[in-house]
């Protein structure tokens, strides 16, 4: 399944879904892993590599990496650029 499938199948369903917008390049790619891996027992997570899945990261307006979002459905309820800390 790709990450557009992923993204659409986790939308239709009344979970959570948190994106990790990530890039191999990035400094901080190697802490976002473990982070990340805390919430999957709590939310459904699809992460996009904004290099390979360039038109996913474009239609949520995603230039940096590391970025989330994390949505219901169709509706955004929080937004991160940059290094995410737990009590973010």
């Amino acid at each position: 399944m790709g990450i557009t499938e992923q993204i659409e199948e986790a939308k239709r369903s009344d979970s959570l879904l948190l994106l990790v917008f990530y890039a191999d390049w990035s400094p901080h790619y190697e802490w976002i892993e473990p982070l990340v891996h805390e919430f999957e027992k709590r939310v459904n997570i699809v992460r996009v590599n904004i290099e390979v899945n360039r038109k996913v990261a474009d239609t949520y307006e995603i230039e940096i990496a590391p970025s989330f979002v994390l949505q219901r459905k169709d509706k955004v309820l929080w937004e991160k650029t940059g290094k995410l800390f737990r009590e973010n």
